[in-house]
């Protein structure tokens, strides 16, 4: 019960996520729930958190959510170019390393997700605060413009 006081909010979190995910209101799937929802507390305790905080700067919940809006707008906007681009056969597949300037590990998931979930383009490795991508783009831009693109409209907003 102390490692539940100690970390209440992913309890929080996480149960609610379970409620939200099986919507299933009955007491015995609430229970489990509850049990699930408190082992993953207890286990994630010594991975999540140092001695007195969160060991993982979390981004202010405003940016979260501009790059929410901003990733949406760029799945439309590049499933709708890249639907043209493979009709008419003008693509090619290019590796482009991109240096992101942020340490965050949360923040670089983000992005790489932001990244993979973007139609013509995947996230193949990261390292550090490096990301391998793989891109269907234009054989004549070699991938120049991406890197730019990226840092721009996601790394920006953090």
């Amino acid at each position: 019960m102390k490692l539940i006081k100690e970390n209440y909010k992913l309890f929080v979190l996480l149960y609610f996520f379970w409620i939200v995910l099986t919507l299933d209101f009955q007491l015995t799937n609430l229970i489990i729930g509850l049990g699930i929802s408190s082992i993953v507390s207890a286990m994630t305790k010594w991975i999540l958190y140092d001695k007195s905080k969160f060991k993982i700067d979390t981004p202010m919940l405003l940016n979260v959510i501009k790059f929410f809006f901003r990733l949406m707008i760029e799945i439309y906007k590049s499933s709708f170019s890249y639907i043209v681009r493979i009709i008419k056969k003008d693509c090619e597949p290019i590796f482009i390393e991109i240096n992101l300037n942020t340490k965050n590990p949360l923040i670089i998931t983000m992005i790489s997700n932001a990244i993979t979930l973007t139609p013509g383009t995947l996230t193949v490795d990261t390292d550090k605060n490096k990301l391998m991508v793989l891109s269907i783009d234009d054989p004549t831009k070699k991938g120049t413009d991406l890197n730019k693109e990226i840092k721009e409209k996601y790394e920006e907003i953090f």
